[in-house]
């Protein structure tokens, strides 16, 4: 059924405002709610997406726990580190990237350790660590390591007054250093490495790029634009605004693929030669170490293994990358699939209008997850369809609250007319009824009671009025009980449909079925008691069938669903001829021929009726 003008257009402004309501929500986001929700759904897809074969070209070297039980607690001291970075010099690897911040610290005999260190990573390209510090000091005199061509922009990229920097005695021996610094919210997973970041006014490659950068033999890094991307070598990686590169991780048993324990190294039960050309990262997976990091894979992750992992990300190509225009073309998809939201729910059935709204909202889910897992160009599946849904909510609570308010018009108007069942089919499908107008065949019944006047003067209000109650709910009860409809009470007549405002088959043979019971019920009625004083009169009833003109006629609460036509009229006059020959029931020639010889009949002959040229044939229903 399409709902009424006024209808549509309250849906369409509460809806509407809840649905602009979501959207600025959504873009202007108070406490990042929806940015968590996002990020925390693209942390799942990311770990269900395909990943490509490992490259089998990265090794973690780990100081695990069972590492410092073999050798010694935590922190080693410089020389046994020094120790260890010989093993793994041994094997010739391509790169090694220490994942340990080396700076100053207080030690016995620190400048002898330091060179011990020093002279072992001197022996293979070495990576070192920095830190970013929320502390300002003075830049470190370094030279950047980064070559722009191009309109590069970086607004939002990380940047502290200070940095900590690797001991002074090892940086001549060091081929490159990275940040380790690994940005996340507070509460929230680490989700990105740092590909650049900036600390004292200097710019500094992430960690895993200039690995990479001292693998690929690369002097220098280069941010480009447009696309803006940063060249490692042989390798391009996509630079977004804020120079961080969104982590896809792999499964646990891939992470410990590649991974060789520390204290296998030093007592020889793994070969070092297994090293050779590889790039190995070195770093420390022990509690004591304080490098286990909260991620969408595992909790307590070590920062050297989400290092290894962005080295193998960006050697395999496959690096998730969430385009700028989404932030507004996602709040942008929510709104549209609201408005159709909204359109079904307005125009279609509420089974209907719920199978629409789901197949959007899954499609918009499904192509948006294929997107994040497929071909890696994160797009939010849940924020939209939240907009989308919120609006629709609206729209259903206004709809339902529009339909209950009609169920409740139509019950007050037609419990009274009409039998319990067809009120129930006309609540479930008001567009059955057609308030605006319809030809529709029908039968029409107009009661009576003779002599009505004169009994009013002789009982007086109180009781006439008693006794009228008494008689109408009778005539009407009886009318209900046969399919009828009720169409009003003027004075001491009822005047009734049949098959109006829904159909009824076999209306005529009904509407005589009726009539019969009420005279049977109001001549029982004429014998009680209470009555007989009175001299209530009998009943007169008129019956004609044809085609009339139902609608809703008059304005705002004042509106009434009548009949119009030659049925109508006849049937009137058929009840006011009872009196001149003595019947109780008289039938018109339509609804004669409606009978078809169902119910057996006496004719009365042919009599002239005010209004109609020729005189007609009239019958009664035979006495059984």
């Amino acid at each position: 059924m399409r709902p009424r003008k006024a209808g549509v257009r309250l849906i369409a402004w509460v809806a509407g405002l809840s649905l602009l309501a979501a959207v600025a929500a959504a873009l202007i986001d108070p406490g990042n709610i929806a940015r968590n929700l996002r990020e925390s759904t693209f942390d799942r897809l990311l770990l269900w997406s395909p990943h490509p074969p490992d490259s089998g070209r990265v090794v973690v070297v780990d100081i695990g726990r069972d590492a410092l039980a073999a050798i010694g607690p935590w922190p080693w001291p410089r020389d046994r580190l020094a120790d260890l970075v010989n093993k793994i010099a041994d094997g010739k690897p391509a790169v090694l990237a220490i994942n340990i911040l080396l700076s100053e610290r207080e030690s016995p005999e620190p400048y002898l350790t330091d060179q011990y260190l020093a002279q072992a990573i001197a022996r293979i390209p070495t990576v070192l660590a920095l830190v970013l510090d929320p502390k300002a000091n003075p830049a470190p005199s370094l030279p950047a390591s980064v070559a722009v061509t191009g309109d590069v922009k970086v607004p939002d990229l990380l940047q502290t007054p200070g940095t900590v920097l690797p001991v002074s005695t090892l940086l001549p021996s060091a081929k490159g250093m990275g940040v380790i610094s690994l940005p996340a919210d507070e509460g929230q997973p680490v989700r990105a490495v740092v590909l650049l970041a900036a600390g004292a006014e200097t710019l500094f490659a992430g960690f895993a790029v200039e690995t990479l950068r001292v693998a690929e033999s690369a002097s220098t890094l280069i941010a480009s634009a447009p696309p803006q991307v940063l060249r490692i070598g042989g390798y391009t990686v996509p630079l977004p605004a804020d120079g961080q590169m969104r982590l896809r991780f792999t499964g646990k048993m891939d992470r410990l693929g590649r991974t060789v324990a520390a204290e296998a190294l030093f007592s020889g039960r793994s070969d070092p030669a297994k090293l050779a050309g590889k790039i190995v990262v070195l770093g420390a997976s022990a509690p004591e170490a304080g490098g286990l990091r909260l991620t969408a894979a595992d909790p307590f992750m070590p920062s050297v293994e989400i290092e290894a992992e962005a080295i193998e990300q960006m050697l395999a190509g496959q690096i998730p990358l969430r385009a700028p225009v989404m932030q507004w073309a996602e709040p942008a998809a929510g709104a549209l699939l609201g408005i159709l939201g909204i359109l079904a729910i307005i125009y279609l059935s509420p089974g209907r209008a719920a199978l629409a709204i789901l197949g959007l909202v899954l499609a918009w889910a499904i192509a948006a997850a294929g997107l994040s897992t497929k071909a890696l160009f994160l797009t939010d599946p849940v924020t939209p369809v939240i907009i989308a849904l919120i609006a629709v909510q609206f729209a259903g609570l206004t709809q339902f609250a529009l339909t209950y308010r009609q169920r409740l018009a139509i019950e007050r108007r037609f419990a009274f007319h009409l039998p319990p069942e067809m009120v129930r089919r006309i609540i479930e499908n008001p567009g059955e009824i057609r308030f605006a107008g319809e030809a529709r065949n029908i039968t029409v019944l107009f009661t009576d009671i003779e002599g009505f006047t004169a009994l009013t003067e002789r009982a007086g209000p109180e009781a006439t009025i008693s006794l009228l109650d008494r008689y109408v709910d009778l005539v009407a009860g009886i009318v209900v009980r046969h399919g009828g409809m009720v169409d009003k009470i003027v004075g001491d007549a009822v005047h009734a449909f049949f098959n109006a405002p829904l159909d009824l088959p076999d209306h005529a043979e009904k509407a005589v079925t009726c009539a019969s019971a009420i005279i049977a019920a109001t001549e029982d009625l004429r014998r009680d008691a209470k009555v007989v004083a009175m001299q209530l009169g009998r009943t007169r009833i008129g019956i004609e069938t044809g085609v009339a003109v139902l609608g809703d006629v008059g304005r705002g609460a004042k509106r009434d669903y009548t009949a119009y036509g030659h049925a109508v009229n006849l049937a009137s006059r058929l009840e006011g001829a009872n009196k001149k020959l003595g019947s109780s029931i008289l039938l018109g020639p339509g609804t004669a021929a409606a009978l078809a010889g169902r119910i057996p009949l006496r004719s009365l002959g042919k009599i002239a009726i005010s209004g109609i040229a020729e005189e007609i044939e009239v019958f009664e229903p035979e006495k059984s």
